[in-house]
């Protein structure tokens, strides 16, 4: 019954072709020609939507056609061309063209023949309907049905099929006597016309004028990430991923084209289906998406207007397709270890250092402590394990698609205790509801369940090694030197307290989408996302430091809502050889955020823990807090193309925000861009070079709404009042931060210039960028007089410019492409100079001081001329040696000694070298900024085995040891092992500073504690089998693949921290610092996915 169907649905034409194909059909000859047939087919499908299917050689003793110069009627033409009359012509409804010689076998040879049936299917397992299959060697052939399945006559049990489906490898497949097979098509790159998901729609990559990156499932779940910016990392020209903790669930920070802001957001703006602002991507199934598209410059990114200047990525996850139900399940478990610790001295090295230290025998014999305990293996986990689990179901008919998946995900943490759980379930669904209307929806609800690490490596090296982790009694033991440093010990203290945190959220859209007349769409949507959090935390009594208050019990609740509206008008049109394409658009989006929090201690018992607050007696903290805010947006796009070659695209968004006062409410966003497709220019077709060369330039502006949520002054509780003459103090609100009604948005103008190339048969694509962002009234605070009144001392303002400018390479390469192997190969490398341009301080520069901690001193700069953040300090010139070394240099001041850093004598109170050594010695040392960024994949498949391995690389920049500084202060805590060859009379040849140069008095920023942050990481390899599943016809699944992948297995840099790729807490002025960052994890992961 399906076949007749599917012949229904299909035009046969079997005595002549005097109706192939619409009668409008016309494509332009540009001058008097003959052509042979299939030079006829040519000319049709590079003008056309149509394809042709044919065997070699049929038409090799077909006569020349004469077509003249101008439009022709491709029906008519196609007549002409085919004159023969023993010809089977079948159009399939996706305009592919099956074009065979009648047979001619009688009836003894079809009595003699094998009937041969199977199933063909794309690389997702997917049917595909319309597939020719042919005999070769004859014109015996079929097509398969809409479930893929094909039934062919063949009289040879030794023959082969020769197999086609447009967009896909051709593929030979031997019949060895076998009846039933199945069969997996492989896509065509180099024909295959990809489509990229844009700002509100989709467009060919051939159409495209902005500068988009667009990474595609298979790049994504081929090799297995806990996170999408982890996929993400070395994938794209142009984007840092920078991890900011290994902790489960922990966000990375995300530069696109550099760091234009100093408070505001340098993160890109997400949108997952639609939902705008969605930057929690911890929540995202990765074997739920379909492509992910990276929009960077001003073309691509204008309709998201004000947030839009640090990028925008768009993630599209996965709907159902027309087809048989299909069911697919993805696993993994992967095992993970610290890739790398740093030795710290062991119990007697320690015991050695205190005597010198504190200039004592404590340890009258060091030498009798051993090893002691390393506690860095006792907190960091060499097995945590990983576990997900995805079942997914997809389907549908012309009418209805569906997509369903539910995921369980747990992961623990490589340091001890910490682990994140989660349970996610996702529908999305596609209904049309007549000829004019569909409505659809992408749904998830997920909950989360975390325990956090809690430790870091400062705890850890705070801790001594002579103890060991649990006393005599079997109790943890307990550090009791200094009351600055009596702790817990660090297993000890996570395992006692108990630390939850949960989160429960649904997010997603539903649309309806009408098409009143041909060509004329409106679409409505609405998109929510609501996600409730909880966080409970309870330190017991028997806790060190709790003995003398009790237990302690924290209970935090939040809740975060946004409601987004969408109004689309899309219309495009063809005239001749102008196409339009409009779009006008109208959203408005509202934020919902609430908050709680009550601290209770005393508890006389810890059975109730945070269950009943009310058994504690003090309750020392309360606190509670709701805000709202909005953006209300009129947007508009215009695409127009003359003649396929010369593009534009004018395209706006104008922003209204709440967070600014009247005056600055409102900001516009446009931008105009340009293409030229060269390569369909008959001077550069003649030159038989370019299969594809494409011209880009845009140039508009983009914004960022203000940093901390609002520009409007703050009321508050906590505030007291005196009435009257009793003396009687009465509680009331009252302002707590002053507003700036001259706040504006930040505004960054960007300019882009690139050029796609495609060569040999686009097997060589090569993509180049260039760009100029200009980012002007920068969000900051300003400090204010405390005569004004307010508790908080500064209010937001603009403040400065900055330029972000660099150069995107990227290269993909089909490097061997046989039947049985193929080699494909993508680089990128990408860079960036960023530069302050200006800045309203008097001096020209801004000092930012490091984090606090021990020494809270200058660290970096924002300076005219010099990059954002720059590194600021002194300038280290090797150790004091000797007394009489310092009396010859004439010098005093910080560090000179025997043993200090020798700091170099750069400037006086006249701004000429003084012979003193004090702050007016600091200047610019350093750049967090790499000077080029990239990555190198390769991926080879041969037969059923597919391998790839992906290297990722930064060269040049410099990396703020702040964790060397923390550890190294020669108090009463352990320091690093290199500490061992610190300078003493007798150790003079070494860089490492004496005992009283590593004081706390002593710590300062300087070149001591840069290090290249350089490196070059094998970021992941993976080695997978597909199994033949064809060969086994009683096989439930019809795709298998097993694979075992490593990720973070080797690493060539020279800094000696835990690793090179940090980043503090995703600041925008502090980037490059190293403060307590935790160890990386090197991961071997087993998976397996079978589709049923």
């Amino acid at each position: 019954m399906k076949t007749f169907i599917f012949l229904c649905c299909t035009i046969v034409f079997s005595l002549t072709p005097n109706h192939i194909i619409s009668q409008n059909a016309k494509i332009k000859v540009d001058e008097d020609t003959t052509l042979t047939v299939d030079e006829v087919f040519k000319l049709i499908m590079n003008q056309t939507d149509y394809r042709f299917i044919y065997e070699k050689g049929i038409f090799d003793d077909f006569p020349k056609v004469q077509i003249k110069k101008g439009t022709v009627n491709v029906n008519k033409l196609l007549k002409r061309s085919l004159s023969k009359e023993n010809l089977e012509i079948i159009v399939t409804d996706n305009n592919a063209i099956l074009i065979k010689e009648k047979s001619t076998v009688n009836n003894l040879e079809k009595l003699q023949q094998i009937e041969i049936s199977g199933v063909i299917a794309d690389q997702n397992g997917q049917p595909l309907p319309g597939a020719s299959v042919l005999e070769k060697g004859t014109t015996n052939g079929t097509q398969t049905d809409f479930d893929g399945k094909f039934s062919l006559n063949i009289g040879n049990e030794n023959a082969v099929l020769v197999i086609s489906y447009i967009g896909f490898l051709t593929q030979e497949i031997a019949i060895d006597g076998k009846t039933d097979i199945a069969i997996t098509m492989q896509e065509d790159a180099a024909k295959l016309e990809e489509v990229v998901v844009v700002a509100y729609g989709t467009v060919k990559k051939s159409d495209l004028t902005g500068s988009v990156t667009s990474i595609k499932s298979e790049d994504i779940t081929e090799t297995p990430s806990v996170r999408l910016d982890d996929a993400l990392r070395g994938r794209a020209a142009g984007v840092q991923v920078i991890p900011t903790s290994s902790q489960p669930g922990a966000a990375a920070s995300i530069r696109i084209r550099g760091t234009n802001s100093i408070s505001g957001n340098s993160n890109p703006l997400f949108v997952i289906d639609g939902l705008i602002g969605t930057g929690n991507t911890s929540d995202l199934n990765i074997q739920d998406i379909e492509s992910v598209e990276i929009l960077k410059d001003a073309s691509a990114t204008a309709l998201y207007g004000s947030r839009a200047s640090a990028g925008v990525v768009l993630i599209t996850t996965k709907r159902g397709k027309k087809g048989k139900m299909t069911l697919k399940y993805d696993s993994f478990v992967s095992t993970s270890s610290p890739y790398r610790l740093i030795p710290f001295l062991n119990a007697a090295e320690y015991g050695a250092f205190q005597n010198e230290v504190q200039n004592t025998d404590a340890y009258p014999n060091p030498e009798s402590l051993g090893e002691g305990t390393n506690w860095q293996e006792e907190v960091y986990r060499n097995n945590a394990l990983t576990f997900s689990n995805t079942l997914s179901i997809s389907g549908g008919n012309d009418n209805a698609q569906y997509y369903l998946s539910a995921n369980h995900f747990d992961q623990d943490g490589i340091y001890f205790e910490g682990n994140l759980k989660r349970y996610q379930i996702r529908l999305n669904g596609d209904f049309k509801l007549g000829e004019k209307l569909k409505i659809g929806n992408s749904i998830v609800i997920t909950r989360n369940n975390t325990l956090p690490g809690s430790s870091n490596i400062i705890n850890i090296g705070g801790y001594l090694p002579t103890l060991p982790v649990r006393d005599e009694n079997g109790g943890f033991t307990i550090q009791t030197i200094t009351s600055e440093l009596s702790a817990e010990n660090p297993i000890g203290g996570p395992t006692k307290t108990i630390n939850e945190n949960t989160r429960s959220r649904i997010y997603g859209t539903v649309y309806a989408e009408f098409e009143p007349f041909k060509n004329l769409k409106y679409k409505l949507s609405y998109g929510t996302d609501l996600s409730l959090s909880k966080s409970e935390n309870y330190s017991p009594s028997t806790l060190f430091g709790q003995q003398n208050i009790g237990g302690t019990a924290t209970i935090s609740n939040s809740e975060d809502l946004s409601t987004l509206v969408e109004q689309t008008l899309n219309y495009n049109t063809s005239i001749g050889k102008h196409n339009i394409d409009a779009l006008l658009g109208y959203t408005r989006q509202r934020f919902f955020n609430s908050g709680s929090l009550v601290g209770v201690r005393g508890f006389t018992t810890d059975f109730f823990t945070f269950n009943n607050i009310d058994a504690g007696t003090d309750r020392f903290r309360s606190e509670s807090n709701a805000s709202e805010s909005g953006i209300e947006s009129f947007l508009f796009r215009l695409n127009y193309s003359f003649d396929s070659k010369y593009r534009l695209t004018v395209s706006g968004r104008r922003d209204g925000a709440t967070a600014f006062a009247a005056s600055e409410k409102y900001g516009f966003f446009p931008s105009v861009a340009l293409a030229w497709t060269a390569s369909k220019e008959k001077f550069i077709e003649d030159l038989n070079v370019f299969n594809d060369l494409k011209f880009r330039a845009s140039f508009g502006t983009l914004g960022n709404p203000a940093a901390g949520g609002t520009s409007l002054a703050r009321l508050g509780a906590g505030f007291t009042y005196l009435f009257g003459n009793s003396g009687d103090i009465s509680n009331g609100i009252g302002l707590n931060r002053l507003g700036n009604d001259r706040l504006k948005f930040e505004s960054t103008d960007q300019l882009d210039i690139g050029v796609d190339m495609g060569f040999f048969n686009n097997r060589l694509q090569v993509t180049l960028d260039y760009y100029k962002k200009k980012t002007r009234d920068l969000f900051t605070s300003q400090d204010i007089l405390w005569l004004a009144g307010v508790p908080n001392s500064s209010i937001p303002t603009n403040f400065g410019t900055v330029e972000n400018q660099g150069i995107e390479l990227l290269i993909n390469s089909v490097n061997v492409d046989t039947k049985d192997f193929t080699w494909e190969t993508t680089f990128n490398i990408s860079t960036n100079k960023n530069k302050v341009l200006s800045i309203p301080d008097e001096d020209g520069q801004v000092l930012i001081n490091r984090f606090g901690g021990v020494v809270n001193v200058p660290s970096a700069v924002i300076e005219v001329g010099q990059p954002l953040g720059a590194f600021y300090g002194f300038v280290r010139d090797g150790i004091w040696n000797t007394q009489a070394e310092i009396d010859a240099a004439g010098l005093e001041g910080r560090g000179v000694f025997p043993g200090g850093k020798r700091f170099e004598d750069i400037s006086g109170p006249d701004g000429v070298p003084d012979g003193v050594i004090d702050d007016l010695d600091q200047r610019i040392i350093g750049d967090p900024n790499p000077n080029f960024y990239g990555g190198l994949n390769n991926t080879i498949r041969y037969k059923n085995f597919d391998f790839s391995m992906y290297w990722a690389f930064t060269v040049g920049n410099d990396i703020f040891n702040e964790t060397d500084s923390r550890i190294n202060t020669a108090f009463d805590n352990n320091v690093f092992k290199k500490f061992a060859n610190r300078w003493t009379p007798t150790n003079t040849d070494t860089n490492v500073p004496s005992v009283r140069g590593i004081f706390r008095s002593e710590i300062v920023s300087e070149t001591g504690v840069l290090e290249d942050g350089s490196f070059l990481r094998l970021r992941n390899i993976s080695l997978g089998y597909n199994f033949p599943v064809e060969k086994f016809s009683k096989l439930p699944f019809s795709k298998a693949r097993l694979y075992i992948s490593g990720t973070n297995l080797l690493l060539f840099d020279n800094y000696s921290g835990y690793d090179p790729e940090i980043n503090r807490g995703n600041s925008n002025v502090r980037r490059g610092y190293d403060q307590a960052q935790d160890p990386s994890a090197k991961t071997w992961t087993v998976g397996l996915n079978l589709t049923f």
